[in-house]
Order: structure tokens, then C-alpha cells, then sequence
């Protein structure tokens, strides 16, 4: 029957461009084997790249190349389909073991370099594989092994992922989780803790760093390195964020009220930016509020530091223009790098306690020496972040330190218990 349709309509059931059976042709030959396969979806990475360099035409032409490599690899250990746009499917005929071989081939290959029209084309591939279960849905087996390739993207690419249960229930909870942040925004189940900032040159604490946090009837207290990452991959970050602002916003407004004049930093990430209106809801709520630009200060880490770098968004310079300081924050971790200092328009470098936790080591003493040296030179304050001992805040002090943060000080503290510090 499937070969009849296949021949009165070729169009329908082969890509126009690859001559591959296409998703149609992919979806009937699943529905109509019964069988459980060993499925694989391949996505080629940065693709994108080929087409905007190059054009479209050229990124076809790429695509054919592909589809033949891709054929000479499989051979007659799986039956390929064109899934639409750079995105492959393979179902194999063998057992998992020959099939993650085949896929380790393919991986393998695309990590070279190979020609189109002479040119030179790289373009590595990432393979999500999902084993399929007879009378399964091909709509529940291609949403899993997208699944597990988008893990393997996370994995730094070109790499291939096995679907498992604990992929199912990242999905599971992140779906569900979105849902409970819209909710929990309009419900008030975020708060904010501030932690205090001690100024060793002035003895005594100007300035806090807002920390957004949350309590739900069902995760309990659930922890900003769980929800934030939500928040980034679904754009939800945006109204998020501008949630936070309003809410800093007003806790300023209320300790001005009380004669508390607190400088607050506040985390922003580069999603943000990327939206053409934060600016003018930043500026509404200033405004709204009437909080001067010397009580606002704005955080990046360094690894956002470097996504906005990438991303091309040049909206930092927009905090500066208001007379907002920004801070450069987990610095020492990662991808530091000095060159961050010079680039970027910072006014302060927030050493990460994996530095401070390791003060006593020699080799340790003298990069944080040097920070300090470097930064003292280029006209920036230097906050020590995760200060819990005696012995690390005098020898921060000692070699010049400005700031601290950490637990020594104050563990982050209501509103309430921040007034009640000043009081007293």
C-alpha cells in the first residue's frame, strides 16, 4: 500500500531538494512497520551560519552534500528521512550498539572539514537517540529524541545524548514549572533577601545586593540556580526581571521613607537587554518611584559579560548614561579574564569566594594581590564575595580590599531585619 502511494505521488513523500523520503513518507513508514526502532535525529550545528554567510542557494547545496554523506555512513543499517531544514531522521534496522556506532561515524566525519563548490564547510552534528516502543506515537518518539539532542547541545555539541528518564522528567518539570512562575508572579511567591555590602575604607554597610528568591506550596523554597535557568530558556526572564526591578524599586522607595539610604545592586541578565523595551519600562519605573541613580546598582557576571559580547547587544552603556554603576561579579571563576576589565564599562570587580575560600594558598594569595593591584591601578573597587572568616577579612583588608560580602558580615536578610541593622 505504501509503495503505491509512494509512486502516485513522489512529490508528497520525497524532499524536493535531498530526494530523501521526507517526514510524510517518515511518519507512514513508522505507523505502517510496527516495530520498535532505534531512532536518531540529527541536527547540524550552526548551520545558520552557512546561510547567512553564503545564502540560502549555497546552504541548499551544503544540504545535499550532507544527505549523500549521511547515506554513505548509514548504509543499510537504518532508513534516513529529511525532517525539515538542517535536521535529519534516522531509523536504524539493528540494535542500539551498532546503531550508536553508526551515529559515532557520522559525529566522527562532520568533524572535518569538507568542500562544497570549493569551499571549505564545517558544520558538526548533534544526535539525540531515542529506542523507540512498538505502537508508540512517532509524535512522543521524535519529541524525545529532540530532546536528547538538545542535551547534547548543552553537552558543547557535536556528541550524541540517549533518551532516559531523567531527560523526561527535566521536560516534565520544566513545563510544569513554567506554568508555576507565571503563577507564582501574580500570586506574590517570590520575595526578595538582601545580603549587606560592608565598606572597609568607611566602616559600615552602604550598600546590599538584592537576591530574588522563592517559596511554593509545591517545590518548598526552590533555589535561583533552579528557576532562573527556567526563566532564560523561556523568555520569561523579561517579565521577570522587570518584576524584580519594581519590587526593588518600591523596597528603596520605603527605606527612603524610613531615612534608610541603601545603594541596592541588582542582577540583570543579558535576555533582558535584548528586549527593546526595557529601557523604557527601567526608565517608567524609576520615575514611578523617583529613586536616584546613585542608589541603583547593576551586576553581570562574567559569563554574561560574555554572552552580551556575543549576542552584540551595546545596550550596556544605556545603565551608564542614567549614572548607574555596574559590577562585574563572580569574577576569578570560568572564563575570566583581564581583558573584561578594559572592554567593558565597569566601575567594580567582585572577586568570587572560590577565590577568598582558598586565601591561604600561596599561589592564591598572589592572584588575589594582584586583583586588587590591578584594580586599584585602574580606578575600581574590588568587593570580596563569601567572606566568612575573621582571618580572610583581615588579610582583605590588609592588602586593600574596599568591600565585603559574605557571611562573616551578614547572611542575606529581610527588609524588616535590614531596618532593624540600621536602628540598631
Amino acid at each position: 500500500m505504501l509503495k503505491k502511494k509512494e509512486l502516485r505521488d513522489k512529490k508528497y513523500y520525497y524532499d524536493y531538494l535531498t530526494h530523501l523520503p521526507n517526514r510524510y513518507f517518515l511518519y507512514e513508514y513508522y505507523s505502517s512497520s510496527n516495530c520498535q526502532f532505534v531512532v536518531a535525529l540529527l541536527d547540524f550545528d550552526n548551520f545558520t551560519y552557512i546561510n547567512d554567510s553564503y545564502g540560502h542557494h549555497f546552504g541548499d547545496k551544503v544540504l545535499v552534500e550532507i544527505s549523500k554523506m549521511l547515506i554513505e555512513i548509514v548504509k543499510e543499517k537504518g532508513k534516513i528521512f529529511r525532517f525539515g531544514g538542517d535536521e535529519f531522521v534516522v531509523l536504524f534496522h539493528c540494535n542500539l550498539d551498532e546503531a550508536i556506532s553508526v551515529i559515532e561515524n557520522v559525529i566522527e566525519k562532520f568533524n572535518y572539514v569538507f568542500k562544497v563548490e570549493e569551499r571549505d564547510i564545517l558544520t558538526t552534528v548533534s544526535a539525540g537517540i531515542y529506542v523507540s516502543k512498538v505502537g508508540e506515537h512517532m509524535d512522543d518518539i521524535i519529541r524525545k529524541a529532540d530532546a536528547a539532542m538538545f542535551e547534547a547541545k548543552k553537552l558543547g555539541k557535536s556528541k550524541y545524548v540517549i533518551f532516559d528518564k531523567t531527560i523526561e522528567d527535566k521536560i516534565i518539570e520544566k513545563a510544569e514549572m513554567m506554568v508555576d512562575i507565571k503563577k507564582a508572579m501574580l500570586n506574590n511567591e517570590f520575595y526578595l533577601l538582601f545580603q549587606p555590602i560592608y565598606d572597609l575604607r568607611e566602616n559600615r554597610i552602604r550598600e546590599v545586593e538584592a537576591l530574588a528568591r522563592w517559596r511554593n506550596d509545591k517545590y518548598g523554597d526552590i533555589s535561583p540556580s533552579r528557576f532562573v535557568p527556567v526563566l532564560e530558556e523561556t523568555g520569561l526572564i523579561k517579565e521577570f526581571g522587570i518584576f524584580i526591578i519594581e519590587d526593588v524599586f518600591k523596597q528603596i522607595k520605603d527605606w527612603r521613607n524610613k531615612g534608610i539610604e541603601l545603594k541596592v545592586n541588582i542582577n540583570v541578565s543579558p535576555l533582558q537587554l535584548r528586549d527593546d523595551e526595557f529601557f523604557f519600562k527601567f526608565d517608567e519605573l524609576i520615575s514611578k518611584y523617583n529613586i536616584p541613580s546613585n542608589l541603583i546598582g547593576i551586576e553581570f557576571t562574567e559569563t554574561q559579560i560574555l554572552d552580551i559580547k556575543e549576542q552584540k547587544v551595546n545596550k550596556i552603556d544605556e545603565f551608564l548614561r542614567r549614572g548607574i554603576k555596574i559590577s562585574l561579579d563572580d569574577f576569578g571563576v570560568g572564563y575570566s579574564s583581564l581583558i573584561n576589565m578594559i572592554e567593558f564599562p565597569i566601575s567594580t570587580i567582585k572577586m568570587d569566594k572560590s577565590l577568598i575560600d582558598r586565601i591561604d594558598e600561596n599561589k592564591v594569595k598572589t592572584l588575589i594581590k594582584g586583583i586588587l593591584y590591578i584594580s586599584k591601578e585602574m580606578n575600581y573597587e574590588v568587593v570580596a564575595e563569601g567572606v566568612e572568616t575573621g582571618e580572610q577579612l583581615s588579610m582583605l583588608k590588609e592588602w586593600g580590599c574596599d568591600k565585603i560580602q559574605g557571611y562573616y558580615i551578614s547572611r542575606p536578610k529581610t527588609s524588616e531585619e535590614i531596618e532593624l541593622m540600621f536602628r540598631t
